[in-house]
């Protein structure tokens, strides 16, 4: 495989309630990883990682990753959200500024600095984000994106990563409707088929989902592993073996 730049870096997007903290749960090295929260919200279960980092100023997150980088601790870190960084940016150093036309390209360097730092780096990087459906007149069909302005949003945050999933809610009867949809990465537990439903990620778009931005690398996932457990864990160790 190419060894140019970190493949080590997941972008997982969806709205809310619908599983992306939560795929951080099962990660066996959660105390190797560095938590980086810009929602200002507790995560949904008790967590062991190293540090978890309330983010007051969108600034310090460079240099939380560049902490990351220079460890010979942390393993990786995670982003909680994309979303709300750069709404953070923004607030703080676009809405009160005095030229916003220089302002928003400050907006967009900061936005490739992070891309750089990350992709750049040797650890593991899972970044959430938050999403929003605009409906295209023109395709007749809504577009799924993480909502961010400036000339980044015009070419859109997923342009810069290779491995998309997106977080979904689907009942366990629709699931086991589909063809081929057993596989290895997939686990319904007692408690999930006694409420019904399962949080999942999808791994790539299908004819009902032609909107949204799911991809990954040719070969990453096998065709039975559209759903998988929304489960970070199994995600890093397949891209681990994928570019080994």
């Amino acid at each position: 495989m190419d060894d140019s730049g970190n493949k080590n870096v997941v972008l997982v997007i969806g709205p809310a309630n619908t599983g992306k903290s939560t795929s951080l749960m099962k990660m066996k090295n959660q105390g190797d990883f560095i938590y980086m929260n810009t929602d200002l919200k507790e995560l949904p279960f008790k967590h062991s990682f190293m540090s978890a980092l309330e983010v007051a100023d969108p600034m310090d997150v460079l240099g939380y990753i560049a902490g990351i980088e220079q460890s010979e601790d942390a393993k990786g870190g995670v982003l909680d959200t994309l979303t709300f960084l750069m709404q953070m940016y923004e607030r703080m150093y676009v809405v009160k500024a005095t030229d916003t036309q220089s302002a928003w390209g400050k907006y967009g360097n900061f936005y490739r600095e992070f891309i750089h730092a990350i992709k750049s780096g040797t650890k593991d990087y899972a970044i959430m984000g938050h999403t929003d459906s605009v409906f295209n007149e023109v395709k007749g069909e809504y577009e799924t994106r993480v909502p961010v302005k400036g000339a980044v949003g015009k070419v859109g945050v997923e342009a810069d990563f290779t491995t998309i999933l997106g977080t979904k809610q689907i009942r366990i009867k629709d699931l086991q409707k589909l063809k081929n949809w057993e596989n290895d990465l997939l686990h319904i537990t007692d408690e999930e088929a006694e409420d019904g439903f399962k949080f999942v990620f999808q791994t790539r778009i299908t004819s009902t989902t032609l909107g949204e931005k799911m991809r990954s690398a040719m070969g990453l996932w096998n065709r039975n592993e559209l759903y998988i457990d929304n489960d970070l864990e199994q995600v890093f160790t397949r891209l681990r073996s994928y570019y080994a």
